[in-house]
């Protein structure tokens, strides 16, 4: 009797609701055996905390079969561009996998993010601003991946191919297996991709009696493969070490990049330049990581440790032959070649340990990370007119060395008593920079800097599902090491860019109040200051020649008003977000503001068990800078389908991404004094795509928590 009771009991316990990403409100199945009866129970797939959101993926059939990429295109107040720009909350974000972070950006980072899949993914933690425990360096916000611990019996895995039609037509194809002793699994994946593009770009400056017009076209091609190997020990019921290692390795090269360009200026003939300017880049990089975690005693005391090393080795070959011809005179051919390699080795370790005593803890940790970076690069010359050979210019030969050691210190407490969450951290980053220019006047630059990091965050829970929290954060954004490079790389005939080894960090300080209502809906206001904001500024050297470099150069204020507005009726379920802002930025010569605008709406129909369709639309508003305009007024409509069959080990992920938009086309307009740059890029807008997965599973357990089954013993433990 007493166990037909435990079973009612339970069964009045659940929560049989559905949606998606909503809070208390998305639910997923688990399958639970308690002795010989099974019941079935509802876990939610996103948790609101003090200071994060954390997606379950490991759980949910429709994010485990995606990309990393499509998954954050489906979760709550996050916003990604599909081409490696995330948001939350309207804020810039970092990335950490692991205990590492993630340093990429723009194609790169989409492929990285392309490359990861949600079979080997447990939750994501989204955090609008960043705690003392990560680093002070970087954008506000805070992207966590958590990767699978692989404890379970037996061979699983999973294989499927993507491809995209767009401007870059690509294809990949993926693959990802685990074999698992129970205390040991070793796993390994490997994703492998190519594509190809092409792009148009117009370009002109205007000032000083001079007008300068650029015209480009180039096909792109690519291809790349993204290996990863590892394995997870699971040494005793406290300890945990995970060994991992992956790679990266591309190849990009153009065969067809030509440019026409035309100088006018006081004089009575008119300039003309032809270029074919082919390119070959290759990328390597490879990254190792451990992870080490002790559970100390059963009063909640962990030790973790993390040690990391980031290697890259790059190598580019460009090469220009510019046909010059001045009205009234004879062409003349000039040929160049400009080869250049870069490395990067950075290594890291930080080790943190937190004490829970009821209601509060207690988080101390350190960190130090030593980075060396080298870049070289020659250029040669040669008349082919006169039938000569290249030779190199010795003025053009950059060698350059950027040394940087940085030690940090935190500390954060937790206090959690309902109503209240309090969170208060403080971390301390002293970092060291050496530079060393060894061609150009042997410049050699050195920089120390000390400076504390202040978070804190509030939440109070004010009725069943309604929280109001208050957060503070502050961080820097350092120039990287291309930056400060003091040297001349030429763009193209009529512009080049130069480093400024002068640059400092921005200072972010950050603070937002949020409010979330029946755990659905959510309103946050933010405000952002940056201090010693760095600007991109084209300036006018001479007649001919326009130089792009960067500046410490006034400050920025920016207010964001954010709301996520969902709701769900039958198989319908819609999450609708508005970003108004409005933003302020200053120097000494002049003051802009612009207010900006992102509307979105993401909708999601549940036709069947298998099958879910989705529809959103975007709309964005153009937005200013001190210097630049860029005129980006856009909507977009995306269509999709999701089907799942073969017992949901076959997915099946289809659609069109900016359906309306076949072609785009996005203008800048850079100010500076009586100077003008142009910029408009030509682009494919529209995208058609479609995925394949298969996942399976081979052994005494299966892999997949939907259909694990616990014991009684494991059940308490879970619960």
């Amino acid at each position: 009797m007493k166990k037909y009771l435990y079973i009612l009991s339970l069964f009045f316990l659940q929560c049989q609701q559905s949606g998606f990403a909503q809070g208390k409100h998305t639910s997923i199945q688990d399958t639970i055996k308690l002795s010989d009866v099974t019941v079935v129970a509802e876990r939610p797939m996103v948790q609101r905390k003090a200071d994060r959101m954390i997606v379950s993926v490991e759980h949910s059939k429709l994010l485990k079969s995606r990309s990393l990429s499509n998954i954050l295109s489906l979760i709550p107040d996050v916003d990604y561009d599909g081409e490696g720009g995330i948001s939350i909350l309207g804020n810039g974000v970092k990335i950490y996998e692991n205990g590492r972070a993630v340093k990429l950006s723009g194609a790169q980072l989409k492929r990285y993010l392309s490359s990861l899949r949600g079979n080997d993914i447990k939750s994501l933690e989204i955090l609008p601003q960043a705690t003392a425990e990560y680093d002070a360096e970087g954008a506000t916000a805070i992207l966590v991946i958590n990767r699978q611990k692989k404890h379970e019996y037996g061979l699983s895995g999973y294989v499927g191919s993507e491809y995209e039609r767009k401007s870059r037509n690509s294809f990949s194809d993926f693959v990802g297996l685990t074999y698992s002793w129970g205390m040991l699994a070793i796993y390994g994946n490997m994703v492998f991709g190519r594509s190809e593009s092409r792009t148009k770009t117009a370009e002109n400056d205007y000032g000083r009696d001079a007008t300068v017009e650029s015209r480009s076209e180039s096909t792109d091609k690519g291809h790349y493969y993204m290996p990863k190997l590892g394995f997870d020990l699971n040494i005793s019921p406290q300890q945990y070490l995970g060994v991992e290692w992956s790679g990266s390795y591309s190849k990009d090269y153009s065969n067809d990049c030509r440019v026409n360009s035309t100088v006018a200026d006081r004089s009575a003939h008119t300039a003309n330049i032809r270029s074919f300017a082919p390119y070959t880049l290759r990328d390597n990089n490879n990254n190792v990581t451990l992870n080490y975690e002790w559970k100390t005693d059963t009063l909640g005391s962990r030790l973790n440790i993390v040690a990391d090393y980031a290697g890259k080795r790059e190598r580019d070959v460009y090469k220009y032959e510019n046909n010059y011809n001045l009205s009234g005179g004879s062409d003349s051919i000039i040929s160049k070649s400009q080869p250049s390699y870069e490395y990067i080795d950075i290594y890291s370790a930080q080790v943190d340990f937190a004490k829970i005593l009821k209601r509060h803890q207690l988080t101390i940790g350190a960190k130090y990370v030593y980075a060396d970076i080298g870049y070289n690069s020659r250029m040669h010359l040669g008349n082919t007119t006169l039938g000569g050979v290249l030779s190199e210019d010795i003025d053009q030969r950059d060698d350059f060395k950027y040394f940087e050691r940085r030690y940090a210190v935190y500390g954060m407490y937790r206090y959690t008593a309902r109503p209240w969450e309090v969170q208060m951290g403080v971390r301390d980053e002293y970092t060291e920079w050496e530079t060393c220019q060894r061609v150009k006047d042997k410049l050699r630059n050195k920089r120390t800097d000390n400076t504390l990091f202040p978070s804190f965050f509030v939440r109070r829970d004010v009725g069943e599902g309604n929280a109001l929290s208050l957060s503070y954060t502050q961080s820097i954004n350092r120039p990287s090491y291309q930056m400060v490079n003091p040297f001349v790389f030429h763009l193209s005939e009529t512009s080049y860019k130069e480093g400024n080894p002068n640059l400092r960090g921005e200072l972010l300080y950050n603070a937002a109040l949020q409010f979330v209502l029946k755990s659905r809906y959510v309103f946050s206001l933010s405000a952002l200051f940056i201090d010693r904001k760095i600007n991109e500024m084209y300036e006018q050297v001479g007649e001919r020649q326009t130089r792009y470099t960067l500046k410490n150069d006034g400050t920025t204020k920016r207010l964001v008003l954010y709301m996520g507005i969902p709701f769900t009726l039958g198989v319908w379920n819609c999450r609708n977000n508005v970003e108004l802002s409005e933003s302020w930025y200053e120097n000494s010569a002049k003051r802009v503001n612009d207010f900006g605008i992102v509307l979105s709406s993401f909708n999601r129909f549940r036709l069947s068990k298998q099958f879910t369709a989705m529809a959103n639309v975007r709309y964005v508003r153009h937005y200013k800078q001190l210097y630049l305009i860029q005129k980006s007024d856009y909507v977009g409509v995306d269509v999709e389908g999701d089907y799942n069959f073969f017992k949901d080990r076959l997915n099946v992920n289809f659609g069109v991404k900016d359906l309306l938009n076949s072609r785009g086309k996005n203008r800048q307009v850079f100010r500076n004094g009586g100077f003008e740059h142009h910029s408009d890029f030509h682009f494919l807008s529209r995208k058609f795509f479609v995925s394949l997965t298969y996942s399976f599973s081979a052994g005494t357990k299966r892999t997949s928590r939907h259909d694990k089954t616990y014991s009684n013993e494991e059940d308490k433990e879970r619960m």
